[in-house]
């Protein structure tokens, strides 16, 4: 009976720890969701065909990469 209440206690404890998370992330889902079904709705008021996301990142995003990519890295000097 011990073992079945440390059992219990842990998985408590998980769902505690967890939930919130789980409830944040279904959030955040329906306002995606939300968003992209006005964004469609708008599209099709503005007469374009399909609203696509598929292209290549903003530059900002792209410096970034490039920025963190070509930083030389010193070799170390600890003997």
């Amino acid at each position: 009976m011990n073992t079945f209440l440390t059992y219990l206690v842990i998985v408590g404890m998980l769902v505690f720890v967890g939930l919130p998370s789980l409830i944040g992330y279904a959030r955040d889902r329906a306002i995606d969701r939300g968003l992209r079904e006005a964004e469609h709705r708008d599209a099709e008021r503005a007469g374009a065909r399909t609203v696509t996301r598929s292209g290549p990142p903003p530059a900002c995003v792209r410096q970034n990469r490039q920025k963190s990519a070509s930083r030389s890295t010193e070799p170390s000097t600890a003997t």
